[in-house]
């Protein structure tokens, strides 16, 4: 019992000077230029390490104290409410949000024109059109993601606070759904806070606005189905997720078993389903910004492609191209491995999902911006791999790059947020599998 309250004495330490700083409106007290960047990043480790501490205060030798996971909860809830008065910090995407919103309320097809092309004119306001960026290029988010945008303009059009909410309300489903996956699979409850004080989803999700978080909910839907041996139904919401955002489509390969048609065809259905209504009037161009994106003028903290080209001194554009394509070619076959190797228990179906989220993000030979790294969230709150607590971190330092720093970004800031995820994730590899915590800290979980 003492123990119990140590706990929650620790929790509750953790959270309110949490809270606090959550509350602060960083443009009311260092200006709205991007210096305020250098400013998130110092709040943002001061967050992380006090993440760190509630981590190790609840998981250390976890139990099952209904209080510890309520404060856990509850204070997860309150980060994310202290940030839905203040305004966006990190990043302009959201007003591109709001206003595909507003396109598509005045019943434009939002692959057609760009914000800035004469036909959309009248729609123009002082609010949002001036925030977005690139506003003479096509949209980039896929129909899944536009009807979302959709759907928050009829019910409060061009709101800001109302897309929050939306997402707020993605995060408790996310947080429902994972609580559920972990009693699946005997992991104490309590480990939810990997996901519920993760300082990258809090500012990630409901401060700057990021549609990644909204993927999460028909993800883990996604993977609780798959592990029942419901394809058709699997498949379905993998399709929902892909339509949000494209890049969970690495799981379909993880997740497929050979011989089976139901998976791959339910989740192809949904995606051409989703397609299908913006075709009319935009054709081919309901790509919209995606085959731009492959520039190189995207490029914004590149991880290993970085370090095999450019660090080294291989330049131009067909050593880019190259590496590039090699690297795919690496994480295809690091897909068909997976997905032969996997098992199909309950564990299996979630290691192979990891492993081929982890692979994605390990891999990926284009821009890594920090939101994306949310993608890896759920499975860290199971498997606690500290190659991705710590990248979870420390991807957040890229944002230095808009801070002053000076051009290009330094290569030692880039090795300090890379370097130590490939070592970890090496390491974890050689120590075999630490998708689960010890059977031990198990049996404790369920005693």
């Amino acid at each position: 019992m003492r123990r119990r309250w140590l706990v929650r004495g620790g929790v509750v330490a953790a959270g309110l000077p949490s809270l606090a700083a959550y509350r602060l409106d960083l443009h009311a007290r260092f200006g709205a230029g991007l210096d305020v960047l250098a400013v998130y990043v110092a709040l943002f480790a001061g967050l992380f390490a006090l993440y760190l501490a509630a981590v190790w205060i609840v998981l250390a030798r976890p139990a099952r104290d209904p209080v510890v996971l309520a404060l856990v909860l509850a204070f997860g809830l309150a980060f994310r409410v202290a940030s839905l008065p203040a305004p966006v910090v990190l990043s302009s995407d959201v007003y591109r949000y709001l206003w595909d919103g507003r396109v598509q309320r005045a019943g434009i097809n939002p692959y057609r024109y760009p914000p800035a092309a004469p036909e959309l004119q009248p729609l123009r306001d002082a609010r949002i059109h001036p925030r977005i960026n690139r506003p003479d290029a096509p949209t980039i988010y896929p129909p899944g993601a536009q009807a979302a945008f959709l759907a928050v303009a009829w019910v409060a059009p061009d709101s800001l606070l109302g897309w929050r909410l939306f997402l707020l309300l993605a995060e408790v489903a996310t947080a429902l759904l994972l609580l559920r996956l972990l009693d699946r699979l005997a992991v104490p409850r309590e480990a939810v806070v990997l996901y519920a004080w993760a300082p990258l989803a809090v500012f990630e999700g409901v401060q700057a606005g990021h549609l990644e978080v909204a993927v999460l909910p028909a993800l883990l839907l996604a993977l609780l189905w798959r592990q029942e041996g419901r394809l058709l139904s699997a498949g379905a919401a993998l399709g929902v997720a892909v339509l949000l955002k494209l890049y969970p489509a690495v799981l379909l390969l993880a997740w497929w078993r050979r011989g089976d048609r139901r998976l791959p065809a339910a989740c192809a259905a949904v995606v051409v389903a989703g397609y299908l209504p913006y075709l009319a009037g935009a054709g081919t161009g309901v790509v919209g910004f995606l085959p731009r994106y492959f520039g190189s003028a995207e490029d914004f903290n590149v991880g290993l492609r970085y370090f095999l080209t450019e660090a080294v001194g291989l330049g131009g554009a067909g050593v880019r191209a190259g590496a590039m394509l090699g690297l795919l070619a690496v994480l295809l076959a690091v897909l068909l491995r997976i997905r032969r190797a996997a098992r199909e228990d309950a564990r299996g179906v979630f290691s192979a999902g990891m492993a081929a989220a982890s692979a994605y993000l390990a891999l990926v030979p284009t821009a890594m911006h920090p939101w994306y790294a949310v993608f890896i969230l759920p499975f860290l709150a199971v498997s606690r791999s500290p190659a991705w607590l710590w990248f979870t971190g420390a991807v957040s330092l890229s944002y230095l790059a808009y801070a002053g720093l000076p051009a290009p970004f330094p290569l030692w800031l880039r090795a300090v947020e890379w370097v130590p995820l490939w070592a970890l994730l090496a390491l974890e590899l050689r120590a075999g599998s630490r998708a689960f915590p010890p059977a031990g800290v198990v049996r404790e979980a369920r005693a």
